[in-house]
Parts: structure tokens; C-alpha cells; sequence
């Protein structure tokens, strides 16, 4: 995708997440405050103990992970694309006590001095908004201390192209490597809250990373895969019934930059 379409997909992305981020509210407060976490236990396992170490959150929404991470004593800086959501994180960590420098920035256009971190996380419903996986994995290794480790967690794109039609029964609605889709033809695909507020009527347009190309674009730029875990999550797959439990709806990367830093 060329830089101008891709600023303009950027541009019109960030008119649509505005549209809906007053309406989304993540967590409540009471949440972490009862000891909450918004990371699952594989995630948790996955990460390790984030004290003293700097952690970036990209595409952060309103940063309930964010809050989670600063709760067991990371140093948090969380990024988003929508200012409302960054203003709903804010008033979060205020009321928790907690301190998470939250900044409105594109996550492929980071500012230069977002860099030097031991973490670089994004959560399920991130990954769908970048425009190029080469790019942006890239731009994340350069992000990283020596050592330091990129996490994925994601919805698998096998759930991003099927459709449940009843028990037992699924059907393709999408193309696992068509990459680009303008608006969704399963409903459940698109952002939770369009089900109670409906869809904006402005133009956005998302992705969908195949296994295989989000893999070969982390060595590309680098990196080394530590791990790759896919699991399922019958929710995801309404009214399959017990088969959902057979197939992927997330997954779970994990990948290190060397000591050394070398990406040769």
C-alpha cells in the first residue's frame, strides 16, 4: 500500500474509532480495584513480571491492559488513535492511582522518542488496523530493547472469515487472504459496540493478517518467535455449540529481540 493510501486509510480509521470510542468504557474502576486483570493467564505467563520494566501498549482503546500492567508495577506508556479513548483511560488511571502516559499517536507512524522498551504489547481487535504488517513489525523491533520481547494477542483470522450458520455448521464469509476488507459481512466481526449503537456512517477499512504473514513479517524484521499458541473460545463462535471448541478463535505470539540487538 502505497503512503498516501495508507495515510488515508489511517485518516478515515481515526474518524471511525472517534465516532465510537465515547461509547466504549472498557472495565470499571471497581474492576481493578477488586484485583481485576484485563490480561488472561496466558498472556500474564506470556509477558513475565513487568516491575521496572517499560512496557508500550499499541492500539491501547480505553487501556484496561494498560492499567493492569502499571497495577504490577510496569512502566506504562499506551497508545491509541482516538482521542475519547485516551481521555476514558485517563480518567481510569487517575481514579486508580495509577500512572500510564497515555498518548494519541498512529501506531505506525510512532514518534521517534517512543522507543527503548522491554514489552511492546497489542491486544485482540488491534492488529486489524494496520494497513502494512511489514511496516509495522518493523517499526515495533526498532522499538525494543535488546531483549525485549513483542506480544500478540489476537483474534485468529480463521475467525475473521467464518460465519456460524447454526450447530455444526459454519460457512466462509471472507477471504483468509484477501488481507483488506471494507466494512464486515458477519456483523459479529466488526467492533462489539456497533450491536447497540449501529456502524458510523464514515468509511474505514481493516485487515485481516493470516497466520503465515504475520510469522514471516516478525523474522523479516528480525525477530525471533518464542512462541505461537492458538486457542479456543466457544463465545466467539455463538451457536456452533460444542464444535467451537474444535477450531481457533485467538491467538497468541510471543517474539524476542536478541541480546546482542542484532536483526541481520
Amino acid at each position: 500500500m502505497s503512503e498516501q493510501r495508507t495515510s488515508d486509510v489511517v485518516s478515515q480509521n481515526r474518524d471511525y474509532w472517534e465516532r465510537l470510542a465515547p461509547h466504549r468504557h472498557g472495565e470499571p474502576v471497581e474492576f481493578f480495584v477488586d484485583g481485576g486483570s484485563a490480561l488472561t493467564e496466558h498472556e500474564l505467563a506470556a509477558v513475565g513480571d513487568v516491575r521496572g520494566r517499560r512496557v508500550l501498549q499499541l492500539a491501547c482503546s480505553v487501556g484496561d491492559e494498560a492499567l493492569t500492567f502499571a497495577q504490577l508495577g510496569g512502566d506504562v506508556t499506551a497508545v491509541d488513535i482516538a482521542p475519547s479513548h485516551l481521555v476514558t483511560g485517563r480518567a481510569k488511571a487517575e481514579a486508580l492511582g495509577v500512572d500510564v502516559a497515555f498518548t494519541q499517536q498512529d501506531m505506525m507512524t510512532l514518534d521517534p522518542q517512543l522507543t527503548g522498551f522491554d514489552v511492546i504489547y497489542i491486544s485482540w481487535g488491534g492488529l486489524c488496523w494496520v494497513p502494512s504488517i511489514t511496516e509495522w513489525t518493523r517499526s515495533v523491533a526498532d522499538r525494543l530493547n535488546a531483549g525485549g520481547l513483542l506480544v500478540i494477542s489476537e483474534h485468529h483470522p480463521l475467525w475473521e472469515i467464518l460465519t456460524v450458520r447454526g450447530e455444526g455448521a459454519v460457512s466462509v464469509s471472507g477471504d483468509y487472504f484477501g488481507i483488506g476488507r471494507d466494512g464486515y459481512a458477519d456483523p459479529l466481526k466488526a467492533p462489539e459496540i456497533t450491536r447497540s449503537i449501529g456502524t458510523p456512517d464514515v468509511p474505514h477499512r481493516s485487515f485481516v493478517w493470516s497466520i503465515g504473514s504475520v510469522v514471516t513479517a516478525v523474522l523479516a524484521a528480525g525477530l525471533t518467535v518464542r512462541s505461537l499458541q492458538e486457542f479456543p473460545e466457544p463465545e466467539m463462535y455463538p451457536g456452533l455449540g460444542d464444535q467451537a471448541m474444535h477450531i481457533p478463535a485467538t491467538y497468541l505470539l510471543t517474539a524476542g529481540l536478541s541480546r546482542k540487538g542484532s536483526r541481520e
